[in-house]
């Protein structure tokens, strides 16, 4: 009898043993699957990025002027402000007041492609013999500098009105004597009918063809 309540005893010790390891187990099983629940709890979605390019279509000129016909042009690069060279959307409020979307951003920055707008629309003019780019190492006779002043949507306080406003200066040069042939400056502002980013590129779009409509006129009587 005293054999088997050792015995009985015994088992009593190991089956304790055992409950307490499958207790700590359980423990464990249910702090990994807490501290799961609660990072996903906690966890944030990132909206999506949108992105929008700078494409133009600018009305096909027909221009009879040939004093620039044996000329070749060399657009540079063009200049603005630091925020225009990156992706970033920029938007202004009120007089003061400039802020940056969360949720939409340019395919390439402004400065980039409004540079690559003016070169083609440029090459469609056919006023000049040929039209490059600034990084080509042909030889020209005339450069055509640009600076960017303005390409952003800008929204009223009460953010119930919005237009877009696109200025760029342009400046002809005679690479040979470095004098200044013309300069003009051209602006596009066009109200926007409705109050987001997706509006406001497709205006600024409509307004740099306006823009660049204007400069090939000008350009034409230049060429004179």
């Amino acid at each position: 009898m005293t054999e088997v309540q050792v015995i009985f005893c015994l088992s009593k010790k190991r089956l304790k043993k055992l409950q307490e390891k499958i207790d700590m187990i359980v423990n464990k099983l249910l702090l990994i699957l807490l501290s799961a629940f609660l990072f996903i709890g906690c966890s944030t979605t990132t909206p999506a990025i949108s992105e929008y390019r700078i494409s133009v279509k600018p009305n096909i000129p027909v221009f009879t002027q040939t004093g620039c016909k044996d000329e070749s042009l060399k657009v540079a690069q063009a200049f603005s402000s630091t925020s225009l060279m990156t992706h970033d959307m920029n938007y202004g409020q009120g007089t003061h007041k400039q802020y940056k979307f969360t949720q939409s951003q340019w395919a390439e920055s402004p400065n980039r492609a409004i540079t690559t707008a003016i070169v083609e629309y440029l090459k469609s003019t056919k006023l000049f013999k040929n039209v490059q780019i600034s990084k080509s190492r042909s030889k020209n006779g005339l450069i055509l500098e640009t600076n960017i002043e303005d390409f952003m949507q800008y929204f009223s306080e009460d953010e119930k009105e919005s237009f877009v406003l696109v200025r760029i200066d342009f400046t002809l040069i005679d690479v040979k004597t470095g004098k200044v042939l013309a300069t003009q400056t051209f602006d596009s502002n066009i109200k926007v009918d409705s109050m987001n980013a997706e509006a406001g590129v497709k205006h600024l779009n409509i307004a740099l063809e306006n823009v660049l409509n204007n400069s090939g006129k000008w350009l034409s009587e230049v060429c004179k």
